[in-house]
């Protein structure tokens, strides 16, 4: 009976054990800590806000020094060295802000630790703080975009020429805006935009491009309006790439010739 007994209070320690190994695994964020949106979704950048416990003290962090890693689906940030100077004035709330990134659609865990010497450490101000990032496509209609274009593209093959696209991940429809820098002629640098809507999932319809000028003046910017002017057609696909990385601009200016580049997305 007493064996009985004494297996039956070590099952009952072994399951009390259990339970708090989980409340601590799913721990809630510290007070004044916050994520940034609450409930994130794909399209969003993350932030988290903590309170900056060093504002007001000897101590302060300079050039807000943090490492952020990511082993799969786990992130953690670390802290940086607490530099001694004088501090005059702080807010009466001052918080550090956390830059995580987007982060695609999935669930995480995020773990913050404190500074720690070498050798030393970790030593957490939170561990395994779960959260999930949502799917910012999943409801919009067919078709959609399944990726994100945005950012800085170039033809390898030809220098100081370069496409900026803007893509909104959050508009039903994806909205997109390229701003292509390039040179005129007469060799000078020139700029063109286009705003061409989605025809599939990967490829744009062709939209026209235009060219702005406006006549110079005495204050920065000129009191003058700019005049857009449209001087061709511009096209973007990623059909036959596959990725987010490569892709083909197809452009005609008026009276010319249909040319076609492969784009490569810059990567410093």
């Amino acid at each position: 009976m007493n064996k009985r007994l004494n297996k039956s209070v070590v099952c009952l320690a072994l399951l009390s054990f259990s339970a708090i190994a989980i409340l601590a695994f799913a721990q809630n964020l510290p007070a004044s800590t916050v994520l940034v949106p609450a409930n994130p979704t794909s399209a969003d950048a993350i932030k988290l806000s903590l309170k900056d416990t060093t504002c007001g003290g000897i101590n302060r962090y300079l050039g807000n020094p943090y490492r952020v890693s990511m082993v799969q689906n786990a992130i953690t940030v670390s802290l940086g060295e607490k530099t001694p100077i004088g501090v005059p004035l702080c807010p009466a709330a001052p918080q550090e802000e956390i830059d995580l990134g987007r982060l695609p659609a999935g669930n995480y865990t995020l773990t913050v630790n404190h500074y720690a010497p070498p050798g030393t450490g970790p030593f957490p101000v939170f561990t395994n703080y779960a959260f999930m990032v949502t799917d910012a496509r999943a409801n919009k209609a067919d078709k959609y975009v399944r990726l994100d274009y945005s950012g800085h593209w170039w033809d390898p093959n030809d220098s100081g020429w370069g496409l900026f696209i803007w893509q909104d991940a959050r508009s039903p429809t994806d909205s997109l805006l390229a701003a292509w820098f390039t040179y005129a002629a007469d060799g000078k640098p020139n700029w063109y935009v286009f705003q061409p809507a989605w025809q599939t999932s990967t490829a744009t319809q062709t939209a026209p491009l235009a060219n702005s000028t406006r006549l110079p003046g005495a204050t920065s910017p000129p009191p003058t309006a700019g005049t857009p002017s449209a001087v061709g057609t511009a096209s973007l696909d990623f059909t036959n790439f596959g990725t987010a990385d490569e892709g083909k601009i197809t452009y005609t200016f008026t009276g010319g010739q249909t040319l076609t580049r492969t784009i490569q997305r810059f990567r410093p």
